[in-house]
């Protein structure tokens, strides 16, 4: 990755000692060998309520841009959700390199007391660099591009730059921020999607609403969402009175779905945490006219989950009941019911130099009969093997065996072609597997937009039809 600036090495890391700032380190000092370093301490809350706020906005999803990472490495900066609340808007943007890669180009937009201050800075990526290197190499960016900003903040005193190693920056903490929302943070979304031919329209409604809050010790989600979906086909069949003439015959394929929950999260310690997860709803597709779940959770992550952005290797268990009232009688003769089943969930993920894992495999049963059960193995592996060799894996696979909402009246086959509800089926699977190589020149950082938009004609350029 190269740099478009030429003070690429330095970086900016807060310092926190325990005496007071222009006196010598009490220990550790250079005149006094193998006296113990002093530990970092965490800036006083008047410090981090002063501090700069900044606003992060990656425009079309820039590769790399992960704020919980940057959140998480640098802490001396109050990082806020609405560009109108920050002092500065950090606004990302990519385009494509000649080299194969991306150029990213940082924009310091400066607000309300440093409006007249802006700055650019640019990096340009390589096809073959994993995504920790490139959110490392834009962590760089904003410590360089922001320190002129925090230079004019009280936080200044406590702050050095240059290459500064072992160094702990303080962690953001909800009780250094006053907000009059309490840390609640509410959302609201709708979407229609609506597309035709001559002979199939759809119509996709749906909507949802949420509400959370998460400090150091809870972990509050609170939501809903609604789904509408309609498909219309145009069929011919045989006219009755005379064969030879085709009618023309409308089917309709309707699919609604509601689902309310909540999830209640306590942190225990640096590893542990344990939570209670509260749902109901209703889904024509699995014939549940209502479905009511109550499930104490636990959960463990092997590593401290200070590390989270980096890597996770966690297990999840919750059991409880469950409550069923169906559309149709079931294939067990059951109009209702109420299940108890229990699940556990591994999963490892992790952003390395060398790429991106994140693998998941996931068991339920119910214990009322433990041959009612479902395995699920699915994940993704994204590897660089090589100077510009990369190899990817996508996938999931399923044993299916515990389908208690199938209907007990045979499905047609024009519900098996449409898929009005949930098949019955022992597995599911699905794999992709990609590869790429990408050689010659690294040096060519040239970007040009020209016949960037060949419009949807011009897409089909080639053998491809439409």
């Amino acid at each position: 990755m190269a740099y478009a600036v030429a003070v690429a090495a330095l970086s900016v890391s807060s310092v926190v000692h325990a005496q007071p700032v222009g006196q010598p380190p009490v220990g550790g000092g250079r005149g006094r060998p193998g006296a113990p370093p002093v530990a970092p301490t965490v800036l006083p809350d008047s410090l981090l309520q002063t501090s700069l706020r900044v606003f992060l906005d990656c425009q079309g999803g820039v590769r790399g841009c992960d704020r919980t990472f940057f959140v998480q490495e640098m802490g001396y900066v109050n990082w806020v959700r609405d560009r109108f609340d920050s002092d500065v808007h950090l606004l990302l943007t990519s385009l494509n390199a000649a080299n194969g890669g991306r150029q990213i180009t940082v924009n310091f937009l400066g607000q309300k007391a440093y409006t007249t201050k802006v700055d650019t800075l640019t990096i340009t990526t390589l096809p073959n660099d994993a995504d920790d290197v490139v959110r490392r190499e834009l962590l760089r960016t904003f410590q360089l591009g922001l320190a002129p900003y925090v230079a004019r903040t009280p936080i200044a005193s406590r702050l050095r730059v240059g290459l500064m190693n072992g160094l702990v920056a303080p962690q953001m903490n909800s009780r250094a921020v006053k907000d009059r929302w309490n840390l609640w943070l509410y959302r609201i979304d709708g979407n229609l999607n609506a597309s035709g031919e001559q002979l199939v329209k759809t119509t996709n409604l749906s909507t949802s609403l949420s509400a959370a809050r998460t400090t150091e010790k809870w972990k509050i989600n609170l939501g809903g969402t609604g789904s509408y979906n309609e498909r219309d086909f145009k069929v011919f069949v045989a006219n009755q009175a005379n064969p030879a003439i085709r009618d023309t015959v409308s089917v309709v394929v309707l699919q609604r779905a509601a689902n309310t929950n909540a999830l209640f999260g306590r942190t225990i310690n640096a590893h542990w945490t344990a939570g209670l997860k509260v749902s109901a709803g209703f889904s024509e597709v699995l014939n549940q006219k209502m479905a009511l779940r109550v499930s104490p959770a636990l959960e463990y992550n092997y590593f401290p989950w200070s590390e989270a952005t980096r890597r996770q290797l966690t297990a999840l268990y919750y059991v409880g009941p469950n409550y069923y009232r169906y559309y149709n009688t079931t294939v067990f003769e059951r109009d209702e019911e109420t299940r108890v089943n229990h699940t556990l969930l591994l999963a490892l993920t992790q952003r390395q130099k060398w790429g991106n894992t994140n693998l998941t495999l996931e068991g339920s049963q119910y214990l009322h009969d433990m041959q009612r059960n479902h395995v699920t193995l699915s994940g993704f592996v994204d590897l660089r093997l090589g100077r510009g060799f990369s190899l990817n894996f996508r996938g999931s696979a399923s044993r299916v065996r515990d389908q208690i909402y199938i209907a007990a009246n045979a499905q047609s086959e024009r519900d098996i072609l449409t898929q009005r509800q949930q098949l019955q089926t022992n597995f599911r699977y699905n794999v992709n597997v990609g590869m790429g190589y990408t050689f010659g020149s690294i040096y060519n950082t040239v970007v040009n937009q020209r016949f960037g938009n060949l419009g949807e004609l011009g897409r089909r350029f080639g053998f491809f039809g439409g």
